[in-house]
Formats: structure tokens, C-alpha cells, sequence
């Protein structure tokens, strides 16, 4: 892939989630002026447009069909042509009415297959970095934390004091700061969509190749086997996010509470499952 291509898909990641922030409000808002609307079709439309080249020809018909869809399942063009009409079968006065407020519901006709457009978007970059090997290469650069740890805390540079970590937000300042220096866009705290009434949000994503980074810090409270539960939990949420294709664990063991480190890591690595998983343990 070229550079140009590849930094064109980026862009169009970056826009897509501006986009998707912009259109939901209409619907939030029960309102929105036709100088708006006008505006964000005309924001989507441009993207579209764009992306269209971009995206293999295997899967430009599924692409274009998110934006078409059909008499029966109406997807993006059915919201963007009218995003606030009332569903004829709504009942305000009703309490346990089955039928949505709109026609077009803005998260079953937009919103998820805007998400299957970014990710067969996104995909066009994945072909060309499988998440096992960025996996590999993100916990590579990692493993030498703790060197990296050590030359702050040996500078003898006055008024420039060394960062402690004293608690799991210390050390996620760090973590994303580290990342930046390897990638240009990482996004902290991106949420994953709803799941049975609540959001939960992932420690750092990196869209460009899918992955999103975890951090854990051990505690007197929070060994080899509560890390493994919790990491679990984390997981199976995060595998809901749809740009994870791939889950690096970064466990910060300074006060060597963990028994079996090398276990944890062996146990929790699946270099080939969807998403891939890695456990990095840092001491």
C-alpha cells in the first residue's frame, strides 16, 4: 500500500468518527435545521465519495449496499433523505410502545452500517499488518520500559524531576506518551458500543492498525489470578469495539506481586484468535 493511500484512509477514519458525532445529534435533539442537515449530508456524501476507490473491489458492493440498502432493510440513504420523520405507528401516549420515535432509527439505519463501511475502510490497512505481528512489535518496544523507567529516574538534570508512578493513572500518562512516539493517532478512552444498558471504554486505541492497549498495576489485591479475571472481563467487552482486531495487555509489576508472570503471559497470549491477545508483563 502506498503512503498516499494509506494516509488518505486514515483521514477518512479520523473524519468518519466526526461525521457519526455530527449526525446523532439530530435525532438526540429531536431537531435540527435544514441549513444542518443539508450540511451533514453533504459531509457524508463527500466521504463516501471518497472512500468508494479506496476500498477493495471484493467488498465494494457490501460497501455501496450500506449506503443503499433496499425496500426492506433501510440503511444510511434512508436516514440521510429523512432523519426526522415520525414513525407513523409511534404513540406518544404510550409508555410500552414496541415502535421507535422515527422512521429511520439514527443507530440501526446509520449508525451500524456506517461502522461496517469504517471497518471495511480500515481493513484495506489491515491486509497488510496482521495484529499477531503489531502485537509482537508494540510489546517489543515495551519490554524496555523499565530502561526507560531507570534513565528518568538517573537524570541529573536540576528542576527536572523524574514522573513517579504511584497508581494506574501514573502509568497510562506514560503508556500513552510512549505510543505517540510510535504512532500519530491514539485515542484514550474510546468507548465501545452499548452493551445491555451500559458503555464501557478501552485504555488506548490505535486505529490505523486496530489494537487496542490495556494497562494493568499490580497491587497487594490484584495477583496472578485476579489480573487473569480481570483481563478476561475486559477482553470479551472490548471485542465489541469495531476497529479491535487485536488486545495488548501492559502489566506494570513493580512490587512483584505476581507469582507466575511468565504463566499469566503464556496463558493470556492467542496469537490467533479474533482478537488476537497479548500479555506483556513489566517489572
Amino acid at each position: 500500500m502506498s503512503e498516499s493511500k494509506r494516509a488518505e484512509i486514515d483521514r477518512l477514519i479520523n473524519e468518519s468518527y466526526e461525521i457519526e458525532s455530527l449526525l446523532a445529534q439530530w435525532q438526540e435533539r429531536e431537531f435540527a435545521t435544514q441549513v444542518e442537515l443539508r450540511a451533514g449530508q453533504e459531509k457524508y456524501q463527500s466521504w463516501y465519495a471518497r472512500a468508494i476507490p479506496l476500498v477493495s473491489e471484493s467488498v465494494r458492493a457490501e460497501f455501496k449496499d450500506m449506503y443503499e440498502g433496499g425496500m426492506v432493510i433501510k440503511r444510511i440513504k434512508s436516514f440521510l433523505s429523512r432523519p426526522l420523520e415520525i414513525n407513523q405507528f409511534y404513540d406518544p401516549a404510550s409508555t410500552e410502545s414496541i415502535f421507535p420515535k422515527w422512521s429511520h432509527l439514527y443507530s440501526t439505519t446509520f449508525q451500524d452500517s456506517f461502522h461496517n463501511q469504517r471497518a471495511l475502510l480500515q481493513a484495506e490497512i489491515y491486509a497488510v499488518a496482521e495484529p499477531s505481528t503489531v502485537l509482537a512489535e508494540i510489546a517489543s518496544a515495551f519490554s524496555r520500559f523499565p530502561n526507560f523507567l531507570q534513565a528518568l529516574q538517573n537524570s541529573t538534570k536540576p528542576n527536572v524531576p523524574a514522573p513517579k508512578i504511584e497508581k494506574e493513572e501514573d502509568l497510562q500518562v506514560l503508556v500513552e506518551a510512549c505510543l505517540r512516539l510510535m504512532y500519530e493517532d491514539v485515542r484514550p478512552e474510546d468507548f465501545v458500543p452499548q452493551r445491555a444498558g451500559g458503555r464501557s471504554r478501552v485504555d488506548f486505541l490505535i486505529p490505523a492498525v486496530g489494537v487496542v492497549v490495556e494497562t494493568k498495576m499490580t497491587r497487594e489485591s490484584l495477583g496472578d489470578k485476579r489480573v487473569g479475571e480481570e483481563l478476561a472481563v475486559d477482553w470479551n467487552r472490548y471485542s465489541g469495539h469495531p476497529d479491535c482486531r487485536g488486545i495488548l495487555a501492559l502489566v506494570y509489576d513493580p512490587g512483584r506481586y505476581l507469582v507466575n508472570p511468565a504463566g499469566l503471559e503464556s496463558d493470556l497470549t492467542q496469537t490467533q484468535g479474533h482478537p488476537a491477545t497479548r500479555v506483556l508483563v513489566i517489572r
